[in-house]
């Protein structure tokens, strides 16, 4: 049975979305230079040996400020691995198409895409006619989730004055906890002695609030730059749009009702379109056979010889001297006359001894 893939390659973490929900795989520490062809050749080849066939259709997204020339490229690379057919989709017009799916934006609705990633915050107003169009121009700030890890571990290790991998990597897992405790404890190892460190939800804003401000500003310029389509919601994607001050500082300033996206909506999208694309199944048509008709044998006619010939014409003279015969003989006058009869004998019934 055929069924259709959606992928989104994250910095962080690869999303895939079939028809049997969304997977996202971590990578071990930030992954360097994306070799996008590679990626989604080892995907599908996966996929295809978990579901026993290759997807009909496979639709991938990727940041909109990827250049023309370098979505060529990656189209050429998928040539040559024999994946020719797969559909390149806008990340913000992927998750616009997610959250339509959900939310039915009405017609020339409009929605702002606030896409705070791992690399960078992506900000898009695509406004909905028929299908989802830019209004505006888009804008991206070079600010992710990397860069907030570098502030938490920064401003741990400063506190303590000790550094480590293990410390670093505690305080990514700090930062992602944060979202939902109000106090993390982060374990620190000094002298082979454990001890810890906490990190409170208002000691972690005050950290990260010059750069969440940052990304919020160019929001507001987007926001501008898209003049009448001023968007009906602000649509929250992103693992760093998680983080509960994003929602609040972009509230307080723009007055626009925020949404966090569900996890793995990018890929959903995509998901969306590409099943969108695949051509409805045609019905083979019935083909109507008529019943062999019975053929009905005429009758034989009697083949017309001289001898019938002349038989027919006997009687056809017979025929009319009886006629003629009947005309000349003289009428006879028939006269009516009453007769009585004598009346009916009487039944007797049979005697019955006793």
């Amino acid at each position: 049975m055929s069924y259709q893939v959606g992928l989104d390659l994250g910095s962080a973490g690869t999303t895939v979305a079939t028809d049997r929900g969304v997977t996202t795989s971590g990578h071990s520490g930030r992954r360097g230079p994306l070799a996008p062809a590679g990626e989604i050749a080892r995907i599908l080849d996966d996929l295809a040996l978990r579901h026993g066939e290759a997807p009909s259709r496979v639709a991938m997204t990727h940041p909109l400020s990827w250049p023309h020339e370098y979505l060529e490229q990656v189209r050429q690379d998928l040539i040559e691995l024999g994946r020719a057919d797969i559909l390149f989709l806008p990340a913000p017009h992927a998750a616009a198409i997610a959250f339509d799916a959900d939310a039915q934006v009405p017609e020339h609705g409009t929605v702002a895409v606030f896409d705070f990633g791992a690399t960078g915050c992506e900000i898009t107003v695509l406004r909905k006619q028929g299908v989802f169009l830019l209004a505006g121009r888009p804008e991206r700030v070079d600010i992710g989730g990397f860069d907030l890890d570098d502030l938490v571990a920064e401003h741990v290790i400063a506190k303590i004055g000790t550094h480590s991998a293990e410390l670093v990597r505690s305080c990514v897992e700090a930062k992602e906890l944060l979202g939902s405790y109000p106090e993390v404890r982060i374990p620190v190892v000094e002298s082979g002695e454990v001890n810890e460190v906490r990190l409170s939800r208002l000691e972690f804003e005050a950290i990260i609030r010059p750069s969440v401000e940052l990304t919020v500003d160019a929001l507001e310029r987007v926001v501008r730059a898209a003049g009448l389509c001023e968007p009906d919601v602000i649509l929250l994607v992103g693992g760093s749009a998680r983080i509960p001050l994003v929602a609040k500082e972009i509230a307080q300033r723009l007055h626009i009702p925020v949404m966090r996206a569900p996890d793995g909506a990018t890929a959903t999208g995509a998901y969306l379109e590409a099943k969108q694309l695949e051509p409805e199944p045609v019905d083979e048509p019935e083909v109507w056979v008529p019943q062999p008709r019975e053929e009905v044998t005429p009758k034989r006619r009697l083949p017309t010889t001289p001898f019938v010939a002349a038989g027919l014409l006997a009687l056809t003279l017979a025929g009319g001297w009886a006629a003629h015969e009947a005309m000349d003989r003289p009428k006879v006058m028939m006269e009516t006359t009453s007769v009585e009869l004598a009346p009916p004998g009487t039944a007797v019934l049979p005697q019955i001894n006793e």
